[in-house]
């Protein structure tokens, strides 16, 4: 690897991240949005990135000319697709670096300027009628333009009246050049760091998390986003509690502080309890008398923490389901019985073992007698399995963490299949199999073809090695399998890898798994 430089702008690999489309966490190209137009205009430069951070704002998109939005056009003509067209030829030298489409405001002065002989002030004005999409200042500016072009000569009043018009429309959409600079060496440098840095970028962007608009799905999409990386994110574990999500060896740690209902006072007692002892050969009843109880962890919290494996260790395989329900017999406890076994307490025995060598003198009355007898009965005989089951562990995975990282319901399907890491990473040509579960399902209406107006879908899937977000499914194949296409559904995905794209799959068929 070539020495760290962020100032570095024509590194390589950092714009092949780019073309690519793996921007999630890149500065303004991290929503789908972003990440697909990445990969239609692939841009090699920083000028062509600020066009496509331009190009991707909802007035662009939906901007339509000849059947197509600017961005489209934009695309089409910089992959070669389409030749670049210009109203009059006059507009070759001011348009040409953005392939014939006005991106940027200062473009539209200097048209004005060259061809209708603005004043650097006018052409403010001009600019400042386009931003704030003033009609009674942009018909005024239209008169200047026309007379103006008259008296320069270039072009005629009919060209001239045409290109302010393509102006006028331009208006809806047109970006600052400079802003667009800007933004698009910011993203480039975000997208350098996550390159050469992709632990720390991911580790980094992971701790922020808490400051979007949700949370927990921000989360989720930076872990699979990792795995792309080959960056597992281990869940909670006795031997690696940390508030903050942690990088080491190429593996994330998460972090207690962005568990569901744990907060920071939380996450500080258990600190401090492991300032005290080496927590990680705690067994069961070690974490339950000393984290726990000694530590004065709250229900919520603790019900959080053992829903995810955080007190799994070495010394402590029990499943999650039993310390759920033992926690919840512990907690009928009265405050004297609690206080009476974390003193009594042998962490190499089981809960029922400790609870009967509790003197019976500790219960205040035979009322209470029965009703601890019950506890302790609960205890050896469950009323229901005690075992983790893979949807199990999903559920409480995705609920307090946001995403699940122990496995996936795919896992509980024993098919030879594709992953989705091998989709992303383009390892796979022509036909795959996926086993995923469908996390997202996006209706459609085509606009174009035979018969425009069917629905179609995009979707997004995931199994173990990752998540998958170009998924395409056409209006017949969508027809046939529209009912098993509900989010959260596990399904036998049957298609083929896009030869325009090798990250996308194009959907087949569907069968219920």
């Amino acid at each position: 690897m070539s020495e760290f430089n962020i100032e570095n702008l024509n590194d390589e690999p950092t714009w092949d991240l780019i073309c690519e489309g793996k921007t999630k966490g890149v500065f303004q190209l991290e929503s789908n949005l972003g990440r697909h137009w990445a990969k239609q205009i692939k841009p090699r430069n920083v000028k062509q990135l600020s066009d496509l951070i331009s190009l991707i704002r909802p007035g662009t998109l939906q901007a339509i000319s000849k059947g197509k939005s600017m961005t489209q056009h934009y695309a089409d003509r910089k992959a070669g697709i389409d030749d670049v067209e210009y109203p009059h030829q006059s507009l070759e030298p001011l348009l040409k670096e953005t392939y014939g489409i006005i991106c940027y405001q200062e473009q539209t002065m200097k048209i004005a300027q060259e061809l209708a002989g603005f004043s650097l002030v006018e052409a403010d004005v001009l600019r400042k009628a386009i931003g704030k999409k003033k009609a009674d200042l942009m018909a005024e500016m239209k008169e200047l333009f026309i007379n103006g072009s008259e008296k320069v000569g270039i072009i005629s009043k009919e060209i001239a009246s045409e290109i302010f018009s393509w102006i006028e429309k331009s208006s809806r959409y047109s970006f600052n050049l400079s802003h667009g600079v800007c933004y698009a060496i910011n993203a480039y440098w975000s997208a350098y760091c996550k390159t050469h840095k992709p632990l720390k970028f991911y580790v980094t962007y992971l701790n922020y998390s808490g400051g979007k608009p949700d949370p927990q799905n921000e989360i989720k999409e930076l872990v699979m986003d990792a795995k792309s990386f080959g960056i597992e994110t281990y869940p909670p574990r006795l031997n690696h509690l940390y508030n903050d999500f942690i990088g080491k060896d190429n593996t994330i740690y998460y972090g207690l502080s962005h568990i569901k209902n744990v907060g920071s006072a939380e996450c500080d007692k258990i600190q401090e309890i492991k300032s005290k002892y080496d927590i990680s050969s705690f067994t069961w009843m070690d974490s339950l008398i000393k984290i726990i109880y000694r530590g004065k962890i709250n229900k919520r919290a603790t019900i959080a923490l053992i829903s995810v494996g955080a007190f799994t260790g070495n010394n402590n395989l029990e499943t999650r389901q039993k310390m759920l329900y033992e926690y919840d017999s512990w907690s009928q406890l009265t405050a004297r019985e609690k206080l009476c076994l974390s003193e009594i307490y042998n962490p190499n025995e089981s809960l029922v073992e400790n609870l009967t060598r509790i003197p019976k003198h500790i219960t205040i009355n035979m009322k209470r007698v029965v009703g601890f007898n019950d506890i302790v009965d609960a205890v050896a005989s469950p009323f229901y399995n005690l075992e983790d089951t893979i949807p199990s562990l999903v559920e409480a995975e995705t609920k307090f963490l946001g995403v699940s990282l122990t496995c996936s319901h795919s896992d509980s399907v024993n098919l030879e299949t594709n992953m989705c890491s091998d989709i992303v990473n383009g390892l796979i040509k022509g036909k795959v199999r996926l086993c995923v579960t469908l996390t997202k399902v996006k209706k459609y209406k085509t606009k174009r073809g035979k018969n425009p107006g069917q629905d179609m879908a995009f979707l997004v899937a995931e199994d173990s090695s990752g998540q998958l977000d170009s998924l395409t499914i056409f209006p017949k194949e969508y027809e046939e399998h529209k009912d098993l296409l509900l989010e959260n559904n596990t399904v036998l995905l049957l298609g083929e890898v896009s030869k325009k794209d090798k990250n996308s799959v194009i959907v087949n068929k569907i069968i219920q798994v």
